[in-house]
């Protein structure tokens, strides 16, 4: 009945021309298919607050042509690659996905997968402990002991999701589409552009006290994305975040939670004092992550360890969170997404996968501990609106768009 179940794995940080294209492909690779994305929520996996807030990131998602909406939890959505990936293709493995499609800068899918045994050999694991002992972090020390392989970021992400689905032991086939013409980091060519260039455009809009001075050239960017998600952009322009407007709150945690920092996930041993210490002083955020900053430590890294002091995510939640999903919360559906669901019903396979499209009945379906993950995910959100609050929270998003 379901012949092409097709996952996704994107943060739409924002949602962008590129993120249709790669819509557009898979409807060329796969007629009648169904498509479900697994997205990160309020923060991202390089240690950010989501520019929009989850639920308007559903809606733009929705309008353009996806079924399914899933939330990525926080505790998946803002760790390394590793576990960024295996939190993503577990979701999507509960959800009787049978295809995975990923951009890719190398686009060969084979290739790959032959690196991915190469990188998995106990020779490979051996240049990365020589690079990590010369100092470097090791993001750049696995970089400098692949770099003849010519792999670029969407690359090494699609390696993980390659090991992840060896590590569920999933039936889910993948497949890749060429990234198109730019790069993480590149500018915009021909009405495409990272999200990355996107949103260092948007940030510039910003005066040096943090109010929003709205530009002309606001309307540059309106070509590089779907109208509806320019819209939704263009509307919350006041209230999109960057990690320095949770500095206040982060400085607090650092300041009263200083025995636990050590405990935090990613936090290297004696950082934390380091961390401490720069706190203390009058710094301005961009002094104090500078002065935090060292070579070991890559800029996303640091990013990512403030949203854990932020969330209070520690080493203890992400060990519990490591070998099984807890919960699969859909966060929005469209009338083709409503009937796969209503099919999966009838497989009795909601109770066993956890998959929730309301809050009610919770208790009933998760365990203690998994309510407890479920709760710590919501409280972040809360966290989140302290900064932008949601019109909205209410979900599942229902589009009656086929």
């Amino acid at each position: 009945m379901f012949e092409n179940v097709v996952g996704l794995v994107v943060e739409y940080n924002p949602f962008h021309n590129g993120h249709l294209h790669h819509i557009n492909e898979i409807n060329k690779l796969f007629q009648n298919n169904i498509k479900i994305a697994v997205m990160s929520g309020d923060f991202v996996q390089r240690g950010e607050p989501s520019l929009i807030n989850k639920i308007e990131k559903t809606k733009i998602a929705l309008s353009q042509g996806l079924d399914i909406v899933v939330e990525l939890p926080v505790f998946y959505s803002t760790q390394s690659a590793e576990l960024f990936a295996r939190g993503a293709i577990g979701t999507l493995d509960k959800l009787f996905c049978n295809k995975l499609v990923f951009g890719s800068e190398n686009n060969d899918i084979q290739k790959l997968m032959a690196i991915k045994y190469e990188t998995d050999s106990k020779e490979f694991q051996e240049k990365i402990k020589s690079f990590l002992k010369e100092g470097l972090s090791y993001p750049n020390a696995f970089s400098n002991a692949i770099n003849n392989l010519n792999l670029k970021s969407n690359d090494i992400l699609g390696l993980e999701y390659l090991r992840s689905l060896d590590f569920f032991n999933s039936k889910i086939v993948p497949y890749t589409i060429k990234r198109e013409k730019v790069g993480y980091y590149d500018g915009e060519i021909d009405n495409l552009a990272s999200a990355s260039y996107i949103r260092k455009t948007l940030f510039s809009f910003f005066s040096e006290d943090n109010n929003i001075e709205i530009k002309e050239e606001l309307e540059n960017l309106k070509k590089l994305m779907p109208i509806y998600s320019f819209e939704v952009l263009k509307e919350n322009i006041e209230k999109i975040l960057d990690l320095k407007k949770f500095y206040d709150i982060i400085k607090y945690k650092i300041l009263t939670d200083f025995d636990s920092l050590k405990d935090i996930q990613d936090m290297e041993v004696g950082l934390e004092n380091r961390i401490y210490k720069c706190c203390l002083e009058n710094l301005s955020f961009d002094e104090f992550f500078n002065k935090v900053l060292t070579k070991r430590l890559t800029v996303s890294r640091l990013q990512r360890i403030l949203i854990h002091i932020l969330l209070k995510l520690d080493k203890n939640i992400t060990e519990r969170v490591k070998k099984d999903i807890p919960f699969v919360k859909i966060l929005g559906f469209s009338q083709k997404g409503q009937e796969y669901l209503n099919y999966l019903k009838k497989k009795d396979v909601y109770k066993n996968n956890k998959i929730l499209t309301s809050n009610r009945n919770i208790k009933e379906i998760l365990s203690d501990e998994e309510l407890k993950l479920f709760e710590y995910n919501e409280m972040c959100s809360n966290i989140y609106q302290i900064k932008s609050s949601y019109k909205s929270i209410s979900y599942p998003i229902i589009i009656d768009k086929e």
